[in-house]
């Protein structure tokens, strides 16, 4: 099943293969098991780097040892979290190996602290290593595809698509090195924007007294703390300060695997954040606060009739703003505000829900939130070391100075004004978080086929229009974060890197595969 030069037309065509492409194929395969022998189909899974079915996240570019935001039960939703648990049950021993090796001291503390629940095959309230999916789903696609290997022809391209035409109802896909692919269908699965880059173009870029990593995934988180050791070993005679752009879940996982790699820890003089309000995610649920919290101004829209996504949106933002008051964090409320206000979605029209998924979902998404403890206490340990800052502002510049160092240079979000950090950085990793559909790094796959009229651009930025069978045009689907914004079976859709919402998706997109493939519906 390697990759070779094809040009003979398949049936379908991914593009990307992380989890949306990987739980696709495995519904697909699920609804065709009866008569898959009596109709061949041909895929071909094509990915720009050399690792599929795990995408970024949870494959090889993001490591073993880095954490789910969520605890487990929260992050997979049944009937496939107890699939997984019997999975881990079955394996632990070597993937606990893979988190000792790759990681360090945290790593040992996670695997001691959780050591009688993970005997006991207690998984369900744990924040595992995202990994440990990512070599589970990584595993039953590969199984599932040899169970159907005479009814399913599967070809694994590692090339990346630049650019799609459509000609005699079939797509021409053209990947970098010139390669062309025919394909029947396509499904454009290619995960997240790119990441913002910061400051200059390169994705790494070293000075004698910087170190500045604008996307720390590539090619891989392995070999960006490698050369953050390199550079901290080499500068071992200064204090050296490090500065996390962006107090999001990869600011988080990123803070964590600097303290938790000794030698650069123990080189490291201060930690610091930078973050527009200058608040961390939030890891402790206060269980009683939690009980007594009402979301009134929510609750108050409830006998209401002539509802509008900004009417819910603020009364949503008016209880979060109670919650700051009284100092309850989002792990505590996050449950019963969302509950609340997804309760009142159903009394909204289409073009309501639809503002809803493409303006307020995410705004509100911000303000909630969470992490697990081991990536806070991380913050606690420096904070009671003294070595710790989180600045509320937005980057603007590094400027350095006449002794060759840099300094930060950020708008502060309290004055509104311009200000220079008192202390020169060292090491900077930007983790801001992706770009948008309006800008002009987008991919080049993307900004030709929004060029040539194949898709369009929803209000989110962040997500494609599609029709109810996930097409923007026919034949050309689409699956993962680009479905942000649109409405499925009613339901509006701000955020698809939720596994539960891409294993929903995707069920529904394999099912118009099979109606589309086999005539009839399983």
């Amino acid at each position: 099943m390697q990759s070779e030069n094809n040009t003979n037309i398949s049936n379908i065509t991914f593009i990307g293969s992380g989890i949306s492409s990987s739980f696709t194929i495995l519904h697909l395969l699920d609804s065709i098991e009866d008569g898959a022998d009596n109709n061949k189909i041909r895929i071909n899974i094509i990915d720009k780097y050399n690792e599929f079915h795990t995408g970024i996240p949870y494959g090889s570019r993001s490591g073993f040892s880095v954490h789910l935001i969520t605890s487990l039960k929260n992050f997979l939703p049944e009937p496939e979290l107890s699939k997984f648990i019997i999975w881990l049950n079955d394996n632990k021993e070597w993937l606990l190996e893979e988190l000792k090796k790759d990681g360090g001291a945290l790593s040992t503390e996670w695997i001691s602290k959780h050591a009688e629940k993970i005997k006991n095959n207690d998984w369900e309230d744990l924040f595992i290593p995202r990994r440990f999916f990512g070599s589970y789903i990584d595993q039953k696609v590969k199984n599932r595809l040899a169970d159907f290997r005479q009814s399913v022809e599967v070809t694994y391209i590692n090339g990346e698509v630049v650019d799609v035409d459509k000609q005699d109802n079939k797509y021409l896909l053209s990947l970098e090195n010139g390669e062309i692919i025919l394909s029947e269908k396509v499904v454009v699965s290619i995960g997240s924007l790119p990441v913002n880059h910061l400051w200059k173009k390169e994705d790494l870029i070293e000075e004698d007294h910087l170190l500045f990593a604008n996307d720390p995934y590539k090619p891989e988180l392995k070999e960006t703390l490698y050369k953050i050791d390199k550079f901290s070993e080499r500068l071992s005679d200064k204090k050296l300060n490090v500065l996390v752009v962006g107090a999001n879940a990869s600011g988080l996982e990123i803070m964590y695997k600097l303290n938790d790699l000794e030698n650069i820890k123990s080189r490291i003089n201060k930690f610091m954040f930078l973050s527009t309000q200058g608040l961390l995610p939030d890891a402790v649920v206060d269980r009683e606060r939690k009980k007594s919290f009402v979301p009134f101004n929510l609750q108050a829209l409830a006998e209401e009739n002539d509802l509008t996504a900004k009417i819910i949106a603020d009364a949503a933002y008016k209880d979060l703003d109670h919650a700051d008051e009284i100092h309850l964090g989002a792990a505590s409320t996050v449950e019963v505000v969302s509950k609340a206000f997804g309760g009142l979605l159903g009394k909204l029209n289409e073009e309501e829900l639809k503002k809803f998924a493409c303006i307020y979902g995410n705004d509100i998404g911000r303000r909630q939130r969470c992490a697990g403890f081991h990536y806070s206490k991380t913050i606690d340990d420096l904070k009671d070391e003294g070595r710790f800052d989180h600045i509320a502002g937005r980057f603007s510049n590094i400027i350095e100075n006449d002794n060759g160092e840099y300094k930060l240079e950020y708008l502060d979000t309290a004055s509104g004004e311009n200000k220079m950090y008192k202390e020169p950085v060292h090491i900077i990793v930007n983790c801001i978080g992706s770009t948008n559909l309006t800008k002009k790094d987008v991919p080049s796959l993307l900004k030709n086929m929004i060029d040539k009229g194949y898709c369009k651009p929803n209000d989110s930025k962040i997500g494609l229009e599609v029709n109810d069978a996930l097409e923007t045009v026919e034949n050309l689907h689409i699956m993962g974060p680009l479905l942000a914004g649109n409405i499925f079976e009613g339901k509006a859709v701000w955020h698809l890197e939720h596994c539960g919402r891409i294993i929903w998706l995707s069920q529904v997109l394999s099912q118009k595969l099979n109606e589309y493939f086999y005539k009839k519906v399983n």
